[in-house]
């Protein structure tokens, strides 16, 4: 029988330990669109239009531990909520998803979970990860984050060509897609460029990118089309790649759209440039910071989530102890 009981750290502390998983990087090819990395790109003026930003936020609310006959794994409840902001002149926030899961590791599985939180009955779908170490169920709920942002992307996108703008990397997006669906990734967890490629980075001016660049894994096909773009002036005491973000779109808009795409956000993309007051400033875009905020309240108060949760799991304690 499957038993699950609390941790009393707050999500936000983790379990007293860190532990991270490898990922294999994809490797870069800096000629896709020319050889000359000598100056940047400087593309025109955007006109007039309507961007779309497609973005999420997960939340753990309860971590768990989960046994059976004798296996003990690490799991959680997590929440994630997803949507979209429209911008043109002004901000219009559109179609959201909310979504709840317990997350198991180790291939371990819980059944559905019903809780009342105030007013409001939430249930916890149940979702299992194979992995047996303790990021395996954040990566998870992450996961099912990144499949149902994609999915309103997408969907958003299929309308007549809008441009949407996902926070973060395409790797949830079909790779046939020919959608002009863009990725803007705030953080440099890797350097895909080498020492010559990446010395153009430092010069980007405000509105300029690098050429583009193939990413792709070893053995395979290009998988996206990438470059760089600075978001705002440098100042003195930022490392180089501060106010850099890095964008990609799908191999399936084919090169010569990717280009025109590249263009079109690198020259927009400093307007959108997220506020001084920001801690991720000024990569977390202003309309994504927005979102965020929006799409935080929708996933429900925190506190009253996780003493509902707690509740419950002492609940079935005692019906178990009571059931022998």
């Amino acid at each position: 029988m499957l038993a699950l009981r609390a941790d009393p750290w707050t999500p936000d502390h983790g379990m007293g330990f860190e532990a991270r998983l490898g990922e294999v990087p994809a490797r870069a090819d800096p000629e896709v669109e020319t050889a000359d990395w000598s100056y940047p790109v400087r593309p025109p003026e955007p006109g007039p239009g309507v961007t779309w930003f497609v973005d999420g936020v997960r939340r753990i609310e309860l971590r768990v531990l989960a046994e059976e006959d004798g296996a003990r794994v690490h799991g959680l409840f997590g929440s994630w909520a997803v949507g979209a902001v429209r911008s043109e002149g002004r901000a219009t926030f559109a179609e959201h998803e909310v979504g709840r899961q317990i997350v198991l590791g180790g291939g371990l599985r819980a059944s559905r979970v019903e809780i009342e939180a105030g007013r409001h009955r939430l249930v916890f779908e149940p979702r299992t990860e194979a992995g047996t170490d303790p990021d395996s169920p954040l990566l998870g709920l992450q996961e099912a984050m990144r499949r149902a942002e994609a999915a309103i992307a997408a969907r958003i996108a299929a309308s007549s060509g809008r441009l949407v703008l996902v926070d973060g990397p395409l790797k949830t997006l079909r790779d046939e897609t020919t959608s002009p669906i863009v990725g803007v990734v705030k953080r440099f967890v890797r350097a895909y460029l080498d020492p010559e490629h990446d010395a153009l980075l430092v010069r980007l001016a405000p509105g300029e990118r690098t050429p583009l660049f193939g990413l792709a894994y070893e053995g395979d096909p290009v998988e996206r089309y990438a470059w760089y773009t600075r978001l705002v002036p440098s100042r003195a005491a930022w490392h180089d790649h501060a106010g850099l973000v890095r964008c990609e779109v799908r191999a399936g808009v084919g090169l010569e759209r990717a280009r025109e795409l590249a263009d079109r956000v690198s020259a927009m993309l400093p307007r959108f440039a997220g506020r001084a007051s920001d801690p991720r400033y000024p990569q977390n875009l202003a309309p994504v910071g927005g979102l965020e905020g929006w799409l935080t309240h929708r996933m429900g108060h925190r506190g009253l989530i996780r003493r509902a949760l707690t509740a419950r799991l002492s609940a079935d304690v005692v019906a178990g102890v009571e059931g022998r």
